[in-house]
C-alpha cells in the first residue's frame, strides 16, 4: 500500500474570473467537488493576467486567469500497482467537473481548459 502523491491542477479561464466567481468556485471546489474525500487540504489560488509558466502580463489582466488547485495531503492509501489508474481517473474526471463548474456561470460566459496536472508528493510504506 502507498499513501498517493499530492496534486495539483492548473486551468486557464477567459476572462479572468470575477472576485465574486472566485469565492464561489472556491465553495463548490472545496464542498461539492469530492476531491475532500481524498485530501485533507484544498487550497486555491487565481492569478489574474496569467501568461505562462507563473508569469503575469499586464496585457492580459481581466483577459485570462490561471486557476491553481493544490490538494498537497491524500487521506487514503492505495494498492502500489493501482496507482497509474487512480491518478488518471482524478485527472479526467475531477478536471472535466471543474471545466464544467467555471463554464457553468449563467452570469458570464468562462472558457476553461486544463493546462497542467502535477503530482506533488509521494510516501510509501
Amino acid at each position: 500500500m502507498i499513501i498517493p502523491s499530492g496534486i495539483t491542477f492548473k486551468f486557464i479561464v477567459n476572462p479572468s474570473l470575477s472576485d465574486y466567481h472566485q469565492k464561489g468556485l472556491g465553495y463548490i471546489i472545496t464542498k461539492n467537488s469530492g476531491l475532500d474525500q481524498f485530501f485533507k487540504n484544498i487550497y486555491l489560488t487565481f492569478v489574474d493576467s496569467y501568461q505562462g509558466n507563473d508569469t503575469s502580463n499586464d496585457e492580459f489582466k481581466g483577459k485570462q486567469m490561471l486557476v491553481k488547485i493544490f490538494c498537497p495531503e491524500s487521506i487514503i492509501a492505495i494498492e502500489k500497482d493501482k496507482e497509474s489508474d487512480f491518478y488518471k481517473e482524478l485527472k479526467s474526471e475531477y478536471s472535466k467537473w471543474i471545466i464544467g463548474a467555471i463554464q457553468s456561470n449563467t452570469e458570464k460566459e468562462y472558457k476553461a481548459k486544463l493546462e497542467d496536472f502535477l503530482l506533488t508528493r509521494r510516501i510509501e510504506f
